[in-house]
């Protein structure tokens, strides 16, 4: 990695993502989800959690670096494709509409207090999953990708609860993965450098 440190430019575009974050549709998104991934990697960065990297601390910085990761996947791949990025955005919108549906139909006590979905929503397509999102983006950043899906499926042992040292290796008959050498701190700053090229590729255009 070069000395260009990418997280730092993208605080300094702060405003920008803030300006954007109160825009309807897919720049709102992109302005909401960059400044949810600052405020997230942020401060895990100003901890000393990336860097002790203790069992407790794992449980905590994978968990929510997977978070990230995910929101980060949806913004590229919606962005990737000028000519598609709407319809990849109603994607999103209409993955969720589903699992909204999901939830108030499971007759939950507090369903009360939320609002009522459409039922037509069932209809609705369900969302690629995040390897085909990946299929689907022409970029020139494959190998960082790739990189930031390994993190990814390595963080979602954490997010399901299936990384503790007893399931390891019971399952694998003494030996547990090596999952601590996830370089966070690098997967951070690749996706702040992202969310800088989508920025200035919507000022290119005049969109942003």
């Amino acid at each position: 990695m070069n000395d260009i440190d990418h997280f730092q430019l993208l605080d300094s575009k702060i405003a920008r993502f803030h300006r954007l974050a109160g825009k309807p549709g897919l720049l709102g998104l992109l302005g909401q989800e960059a400044l949810r991934f600052r405020s997230i990697a942020g401060t895990l960065k100003v901890s000393t959690m990336l860097t002790n990297s203790s069992v407790d601390e794992r449980f905590i910085t994978h968990i929510l670096a997977r978070s990230v990761i995910e929101g980060f996947f949806w913004l590229i791949y919606i962005f990737d494709d000028v000519a598609k990025r709407q319809e990849r955005y109603e994607e999103l919108i209409s993955l969720f509409k589903r699992q909204y549906l999901k939830l108030h139909n499971e007759q939950l006590p507090i369903n009360s207090q939320l609002p009522k979905p459409d039922e037509r929503w069932k209809q609705l397509k369900g969302g690629l999953d995040v390897r085909s999102m990946l299929k689907h983006v022409q970029n020139n950043h494959g190998d960082e990708l790739i990189y930031l899906y390994s993190i990814y499926r390595i963080t979602s042992f954490d997010t399901h609860g299936r990384s503790l040292n007893n399931v390891l290796t019971t399952a694998l008959g003494g030996t547990a993965p090596n999952f601590p050498v996830l370089d966070l701190v690098y997967g951070f700053d690749l996706i702040a450098n992202h969310y800088l090229c989508i920025l200035q590729e919507l000022d290119n255009a005049g969109e942003a």
